[in-house]
Parts: structure tokens; sequence; C-alpha cells
């Protein structure tokens, strides 16, 4: 096998410390710092001494255990540079199994499996011969090893080194036995590496179900966790294997799907929180069960997992485990009678008993993850059965109680899902409970009954007109919840047609049958949503009730429609009597004669156009311009930037694409660019160039980071601007009294950001003359040990590269959208959140996001009342897709810490921002950020500011304005007694 440059070959490897020109690390600081020198080094010859030292240090048994360990690691640390070769290095590391002791071949074994996981070096192409060998050899003796950490280590590594073949091969039987080993790490291992083989596509044998149900009952909980995906797994491989059920007088032949079932439903009452989740996650995959047994899991009658059935001959010489329950009280000892059958005889069938009641435990747990997890599986359940889903709704409706907001939700979603199916048909209980959690204080969860009662029937119609006046009751407390509430009111319009007739119509709005009634006001909220629930009924019933309305309902149905655009039904031109033709005649009317809105239409695009075209035009003037030309150049600019955004913020403001805007954008980083120059060449206005720097930087990335779609010119034009940024940010600061070390990490910066923006343009033909003089000014000397440029030289060539400046052109397709969150406006009425600065304020957020490709670069800004921002990731479950690059945040935990403040109401502002990789983070950090050059440089100071993420990404608004939420702070300081008075 060849070996790559300066690495040793076997037989150089083999030799004593002594013999090479590398020693092994001595102690353990010497081995960590070495560790923690190599990350993020990029020096060749330091990771290939570091590999040799490490494989000595590894293979050194007299050195202490800590330091082989950390050879071990570093070992593989160094395997993940190209420079390494690695199949020496695993040959070196098997070679040190045989002389380590049990610990230190723990860490190989973990260190071998890293490896192959991430380059798959245990593959036979890349081991040399007797390799594969030595090491299953070292594998199969510390399988029998009296440490069950060596037991591990190595059942987790054999199935990569003797792959399954298939059911029949020696590796599944090796596997399987140690799956009854006495300490439940090597169960767990043994368990988990089947499992691993499963996914990476070996056919698991059938009998090994029989194991794996024995395993579900194990006393360790991570055993019972692996167990119960294993049941799952072999079900779904052979779900129609026949599995014959013991019985007492009998025996039963049923599937193997249908047993694996119950016998996952019998983990749902399991003593660990933890497997009780697991195993409510894993049922929402029996999707094909039989539906006798969905049928059982909401059975009220007693599981069987609660009870043993005690031998006629007493509990002498029973010798199975006492695993508890969690009560604390034991299984062998509990008997519990069901109905009139007793547990003692002998007609009692476990099967049947075993699902029973699964999900009814399930949604009763005391820990919400658990809750949360029946919840999702019974969601998934209903869609394969409706029998099953019809069952549900009852239990469903019930956790609308729950003390959780989350399973609040879940459970809101799950019905919401239901009935988009198939129409709920709500009893009267169940309306009294969607009605009490009608008025919950969370915005979701109120959202989401809306939903749930739009998908419903009412089972009574009577009940019709106590629900009306509960949505708008909800309605006067919940001013925003108008729109939502008016659509519930038109799907119940649409879903009881029958039960709105005359009387009822009289009844709801109040109409007298033997006297004048007033006209109801036009902007009455509660009037309108009355209105609404009445025209979205069936057109006979329209017809039917418009003898009971007066005309003045019709009278505002123009204006309802055109207030509430999709809450009244196209057709409500017809239900019009036809003694009121001008009210048909005004809701049919057109908005605008389709010939002047042509003409309109046209004239407006020839304007957004006319005038983004002189906007190009300029922008291609200043690409073009000299040094000596730049006068009224910037004027002329601003000008038509003032026109655009007249044009963007006017009624034409739709007509403008997005790519124009984007356009608009860079012309006024153009203009910005321009009075940078200006501030550079005159010495007056020098103080204004550090502030005209980092706007620059910051709205080139903005621009970036907020458009999708801009091509790789468009990218190149903005990168460009950032290092005219860059440039003009040091013009602003003196660096001749600095450290000179600073001087050079400063150039190496600026040089490989120019050389990136330079290699670039010569790949797509565009010439930048500033830019190579500016990059062969910044490189360093051709010769070691010659003289560099020095501060001076480097302030006369960036002052040269700002004054020859010139942008880019930036015309960006036609394709290109801008992302955006849309927040909702706070509440002025809202009362304000009281809170104590000892502890953290919970406050909620939802937005629409728009055009935002990942959900990872989502970020929620708090602005605290001090000014001092604070970026928090939301969690993956707080953003959920909707349409194409468009998420739905909802966040309803947002932990804030507010400072101590002088007592008075103030105000948290919430919004959202986008992160986007910075260029050149240490740089981008000073320029960014305003803070003051430092005099002297330190390495320590450069890779701590360069590695944190607040200097690797550039944090973006895409927020239009932020959510406000009132606050009044409120001290709890306790009082003195009359022992602390003196």
């Amino acid at each position: 096998m060849s070996t790559k440059r300066g690495w040793p070959d076997a037989s150089v490897a083999q030799q004593p410390a002594a013999e090479t020109d590398a020693r092994a690390y001595g102690t353990y600081q010497e081995a960590h710092s070495a560790l923690l020198a190599l990350r993020g080094s990029c020096d060749e010859e330091a990771i290939l001494l570091a590999g040799r030292r490490a494989l000595l240090t590894a293979r050194s048994p007299e050195l202490p255990s800590a330091v082989q360990q950390v050879g071990v690691r570093l070992a593989a640390h160094v395997c993940a540079y190209p420079e390494t070769d690695t199949g020496q290095m695993v040959g070196g590391l098997v070679q040190a199994v045989g002389a380590a002791v049990p610990s230190i071949r723990c860490e190989i074994y973990q260190a071998l499996m890293g490896l192959h996981e991430l380059k798959d070096a245990l593959a036979a192409a890349h081991l040399a011969a007797g390799t594969r060998q030595q090491l299953d050899s070292a594998v199969q003796g510390d399988l029998n090893h009296a440490q069950h950490r060596l037991r591990c280590a190595a059942l987790a590594i054999l199935p990569v080194v003797r792959p399954c073949a298939g059911p029949g091969s020696g590796t599944f039987d090796t596997l399987c036995r140690y799956s009854g080993d006495p300490h439940p790490k090597a169960r767990q291992t043994a368990l988990g590496a089947i499992l691993r083989q499963h996914m990476v596509g070996a056919a698991l044998p059938v009998e090994m179900y029989d194991e794996c149900v024995m395993a579900t009952k194990d006393d360790a909980e991570q055993v019972r966790l692996v167990a119960a995906e294993l049941v799952w797994a072999i079900s779904s491989a052979y779900p129609d294997h026949p599995v014959v059920i013991e019985k007492a007088r009998a025996s039963e032949t049923i599937r193997l799907l249908d047993d694996a079932f119950v016998k996952t439903c019998d983990m749902v009452n399991d003593s660990s929180a933890v497997v009780r989740q697991r195993a409510s996650t894993i049922l929402r995959r029996f999707k094909g069960v039989d539906s006798k047994f969905l049928a059982q899991t909401f059975s009220k009658q007693v599981m069987s997992h609660l009870r043993r059935v005690v031998p006629r001959g007493g509990t002498r010489g029973y010798t199975g485990r006492n695993r508890g329950l969690r009560g604390g009280h034991s299984r062998a000892a509990q008997v519990i009678p069901q109905g009139d059958s007793s547990v003692e005889g002998d007609e009692i069938r476990l099967l049947d008993s075993g699902a029973a009641g699964a999900f009814v435990h399930g949604l009763e747990d005391e820990y919400q993850e658990v809750r949360d997890a029946a919840i999702a599986s019974i969601a998934e359940l209903s869609f394969a059965s409706s029998a099953f889903a019809a069952k549900a709704v009852d239990f469903l409706v019930d956790m609308f109680n729950d003390s959780s907001d989350r399973v609040r939700l879940s459970a809101i979603r799950a019905l919401v899902a239901i009935g988009q199916r198939a129409p709920i048909q709500l009893t009267e209980e169940q309306l009294a409970i969607a009605l009490s959690a009608m008025k919950d204080s969370s915005r979701s969860v109120r959202e989401g009954i809306y939903e749930f009662l739009a998908e419903s029937v009412l089972a009574s119609g009577a009940w019709l007109e106590k629900l009306v006046a509960a949505l708008l009751a909800n309605l006067d407390r919940y001013a925003g919840d108008q729109i939502a509430v008016y659509r519930v009111l038109r799907a119940l319009g649409r879903s009881h047609a029958a039960v709105i007739n005359a009387p009822f119509v009289r009844t709801l709005l109040g109409i007298s049958e033997h006297y004048l009634n007033r006209e109801a006001r036009i902007d009455d909220t509660a009037y309108a949503g009355k209105v609404v629930l009445i025209m979205n009924s069936r057109i006979s019933t329209r017809h039917a009730a418009a003898a009971a309305l007066p005309d003045y309902v019709y009278s505002h149905l123009p204006y309802l429609c055109d207030k509430y655009p999709g809450c009244l039904p196209p057709d409500i031109a017809a239900a019009v009597p036809v003694r009121l033709e001008f009210v048909r005649q005004m809701i049919r009317r057109p908005a605008v004669d389709a010939e002047i809105a042509q003409l309109s239409l046209a004239d407006g695009r020839k304007r957004v156009a006319a005038a983004f075209a002189a906007l190009q035009g300029l922008l291609a003037e200043a690409h073009a311009r000299s040094a000596a030309s730049a006068d009224g150049l910037g004027a002329l600019l601003a000008r038509r930037l003032r026109e655009c955004a007249q044009l963007r913020d006017g009624p034409q403001g739709a007509l403008v694409a997005c790519a124009q805007a984007a356009a608009a954008s860079y012309a006024a980083l153009v203009v910005d660019v321009l009075r940078a120059q200006r501030a550079a060449a005159g010495p007056a206005a020098r103080q204004e160039l550090p502030g005209l720097a980092t706007h620059i930087m910051h709205g080139a990335y903005a621009l970036e980071a907020r458009t999708l779609g801009l091509d790789r010119r468009c990218a190149l034009a903005l990168a460009y601007t950032r290092v005219f940024a860059h440039a003009a940010w040091l013009c602003a600061h003196a660096l001749a009294p600095r450290d000179g070390r600073l001087v050079d990490k400063i150039q190496a910066e600026l040089h490989h950001r120019a050389t990136h923006v330079m290699r670039t343009l010569r790949q797509r033909d565009l010439a930048a003359p500033e830019l190579d003089a500016l990059a062969s000014a910044l490189s360093p000397p051709a010769v070691d040990g010659a003289a560099g440029h020095g501060a001076a030289d480097l302030e006369a060539a960036l002052a040269a590269f700002v004054a020859a400046f010139r942008p880019l052109p930036f015309a960006p397709g036609g394709r290109c959208q801008q992302a955006r969150a849309r927040l909702p406006r706070g509440d002025p009425e809202r009362r304000a959140i009281e809170f104590n600065h000892l502890f953290p304020l919970r406050v909620s957020l939802s937005a629409e996001l728009e055009w935002v490709p990942r959900r990872r670069d989502v970020l929620v800004v708090v602005r605290l009342p001090t000014r001092r921002l604070v970026p928090l990731q939301p969690p993956p479950a707080a953003l959920r897709p909707g349409r194409p690059l468009h998420w739905a945040l909802e966040w309803a935990d947002i932990p804030v810490t507010l400072p101590l403040g002088a007592g008075e109401p103030t105000a948290v502002e919430l919004s959202v921002a986008l992160r986007h990789p910075a260029d050149v983070p240490w740089a981008d950090a000073f320029v960014l950020g305003g803070a003051p050059l430092p005099d002297a440089y330190t390495v320590a100071d450069y890779y701590r500011s360069a590695g944190s993420p607040e200097c690797r990404h550039v944090r973006v608004e895409v927020s239009d304005q932020p959510h406000v939420v009132s606050v009044n702070p409120i001290e709890f300081r306790p009082q003195a007694s009359v022992h602390t008075r003196a």
C-alpha cells in the first residue's frame, strides 16, 4: 500500500520511538495540549507529526492509561485530515489493541467505529493484509471479557468486522446470544447492533421475535427502549407471519403484526416515562393492524401489564423478576378483578386485554411527553380506520382540559386533521368542553379551537344558538380573532343550513314581528358575524328566511363584502330580493371599468420600468466613471432613489418587482460608496468614514441575505462592495502606531478577501484594475525572511483603492424573491405582563415567514429595555413548513431575562432575523460592530473571536416592524420583622 508524503510505512511505524523523528507524549497535559492545538490547524507537517506521536503514545503500555487514551483520541482526530493515510493509522491502532489495558481497548474500538462511519476506514480496500483478521481475533477474545464496557465495545464493532450476510449468519447468532448478558449495557449494545443492521438493510430473522419480546420486560430501561424498536422492525418485515397464542383451553393463531401491536400496547404502562413515550410513538406505525385490536385501545378495561395471574398453588416457586409499578406496588402481589371474570380463573384472555386501554393510559399519563406522543399516534391511526377515528374524538376532546398548552394544541390539531377527512359530530358535553377551551389566553389554542369547530357538526341543531353566542362573546373578549370567528360562522352556516330558518333568524338578530325594528349599526362586529352565519346557508334557506329579514340587512351586504372578503359566499347577490335590485348591482359592480383598468395598469408598468431603467443607467455610469468625474453622480442617484421609493410606497407599489427593489437597494449602497470616497479624500470629513463603512458592509450583507435567487454576478458585486467597506474602514484608522503583528494580520485578512473576489472576477472575464493593484500591494513577500509591507505602504494602498473604486454592475434576474417575516401588531388594549427580574419572562410570538430557504438560519431577536439585543434560535418544532420556502413560526415559550429597572412600565420588542455567513469573521466583527481596532494582536483573542457564532454569522433583520410586548416590573421584597429591625 502506498504511503502519503511524510507518512512512515509499516516498517518505520514498528520501530521504537528513539529510532524515529518522533516520540510519544509523556504526560496527559502534553497530549491534551497537542489535541487542542491541532483543531483548526492547516499545517501539514504538524498534522503528520501529531499522527506519528499519537500512534506511538497509543502503543506504549508503560505510559499511564489517561495519556494513552488521549493519544487514541488524537490519532482518530488526525484521520479527519486528507493528509493522513487512514489505512496506516487504522493498522497502528489495531496493533495497539493487543498490549493495551481494557480501558484503552474500549477507546480504540470506539475510535475505529468513528473512523469507519466517517471514512469507511474498516473496508477491505483500505486495510493492509492481516489487519482485519487481527482485529477479528481481538474482538472475539474481548466478547467474553469480565468487564462489561469492553464487551459492549466489542459487540458494537462486531457487525463491522463481520458483516451480517443474512438471518442465518453467525453474527446475528452471537448478538442474539449476548442479548441475555448479565449486564444491561451489554444487552442494550447487542440489541442496538441488531437494530443498526436492520437500518442498513440487513434482513432480521423472524426467530428473533421471541427474544425481543422477552427484552421488552427487561429490568433496564435502555434495553426495553431498543427492544420496542426491534419488535416493530421484525413485525414490519414479517407482518403476516403466524403466531400461536397459548390460552387456558385452546390456542389461537394471529398475525405477527397484530401480536407486536399488543406487545407494544402493553409497554404503554411501563414504569419508565421514557419507555412509555417511545411505545406511544411506535404505535402510530401500526397502520395495518386489525381493527379489533385498534378498538381495544380505547377500552376502559385494565391492561394485562397491570396484573399477574397467580398460580393456584400460590406464589411459592415463582422465579420471575419483580419489575414494580409507578406507584411502587409489586405486580407479583397485585390481583385486580375485572367484571364478572376472575383473574385467577382459566377463562382470562391475556391477548384480548393486552391492547385494552393503551391509549386511555397514554392520554392520562402524568408526563406531557407521553400524552403528546399518544395524541400523535391516535391522529396517525385515525387516517387508517374511520371507526377508530370516531372513538378517538371523545378522548381527544377531553384533552382540551389538559394543563399543558402543548398537549392541548396537539389534541386540537389531531381533531382538525380528523375532521378534514370526515365531519366530526359533537355531543353536548364535547361542545361544552370546546366552548370552555375557546376562552384560553393562548392565541394558538383559540385559533385551533376555531378550526376544530369549523370542521364539526352539532348533533342537535338547538345548540347552534348557544355556540354562536359563545363565539360572539369571545369576539368581544379578543378583538384580534375577528376574521377567525367569522370563518367559523361561515363554516357553521354551510353545515347547519337546516337549522337556519325564519324563527332562528328573528331570534338571532332580535327582530320583532309586531313593530318596526331599529336599523343595526353597520360597524357592529357581532351583527356582522350573525349576517355571515345567515348568508352562508343554502340558497333555498336564504330565500325562505328573506321574509324575516328587514331590508337594511341586504343594504349592508355590499359593505360587508368589501370589508370582510371571503367571509360571504360568491353568489350572495342571488339571495337579495328582486325589489332591492340596486343592492344586487352594487354587489355585482366591477371595481373599475376593464378598459380603464388595463390602461392604468399599462401606464403604471411603463412608469415603473422607466424609473428603474434610469436607475440602472446611473449605476452603469458609476461603473464606467473615473475618480475625477464623481461630482454630481451621487445627487442624481439620490434623486432617482426618491422617485423609486415614491413608486414603491404609492398605489403602484404592487408593480415593483423584487429584482427592481434589489437594484434600488444596491443603488443606495452606491450612494454611500460615493459619500465614503468624498470623506476619504477630505481630512475634515474623515470622521464620517467608519460609520459609512459599517453601513455599507451591513447593507451588502443584508441585500444578499434577504434576496433569494440572486445570480452569481450580483453576489460578486456585493462581495466587491464589502471589500471596499473593509478598506474604507481601515483607512479611518491609523495603522502605523499599532503592533506589527496586528498590521500583518489585518493585511492577511484583507488580502484573503481581495484575492477571492479577484479570482472570481477573472473567471467571469471582468476587469477591476484597482483590485489587482490592492491585491499585489497586500501580497506577502515571495522570499522567506524578506521584509513585508510597512504600515505606511498599507495605508497608501488602501487610500488608492478607495479613491479608484468603481462599483460592479448589478442587474438581478426576474425570479428574485425577498425574505420577509410578518409579525402581529401589538394590541394597545392588552394588559401589560407583570414580571419579576429574578425570574425569566416567558413571551410568545407568532409570525409568517416568506422565502426563507433554511429553518436553521432563523433567529428571534429580543430587544431589551436597555436596548441590548439578544438573539435566540427557535426550536425546530416552532417552525412548521407551509408552502415551499414559507414557514409558520409559533414559539409560545420564549425565555427573556429582564434586568432590574426603575420600576416603571416598559416594553420588549421581538423581531425575526436571518443568519448569513460572514466572509472574513474576525475583520467583519470589527467593521460591523463598530468596535475600535486593538493596539496589539494575540492569537488567543483572534481564535476566540473568529470562532464565536456571533462573528461567524451576520444577523440580518427580515421583519418590517417589531412585535412590542408591554411589561410591568414588580419587585417582591421581604418585609422586615422584629428580629431584623435592630
